[in-house]
């Protein structure tokens, strides 16, 4: 009974973004022009966009992926690079 309960709840929070997709359709309207050239450079390398944060009243976070999904990386909004290490790897099996 408790297994139940705990999976619903679970469930509540790997989807805390609704119905909204991982990556937005129209992603070049939301990315900064600085962004948009650092995925483009990155993705030369096999990098690709793991997801896109939309936190509230908070600029959007960029979130890409090497290859083999070992390490992640933020792309801020002058199109520098950071480590992102908020990632639930159960998330992308």
């Amino acid at each position: 009974m408790n297994a139940s309960v705990g999976l619903n709840a679970q469930t509540m929070v790997s989807e805390r973004r609704g119905r909204q997709a991982a990556v937005p359709e129209q992603l070049n309207k939301t990315l900064s022009f600085e962004q948009s050239v650092t995925l483009t450079a990155k993705s030369q390398f096999g990098w690709t966009l793991a997801f896109v944060r939309r936190p509230l009243f908070q600029d959007i976070e960029v979130v890409i992926t090497n290859p083999d999904r070992s390490e992640y990386v933020m792309i801020d909004e002058d199109g520098s690079t950071r480590p992102f290490y908020n990632v639930r790897s159960d998330d992308f099996s």
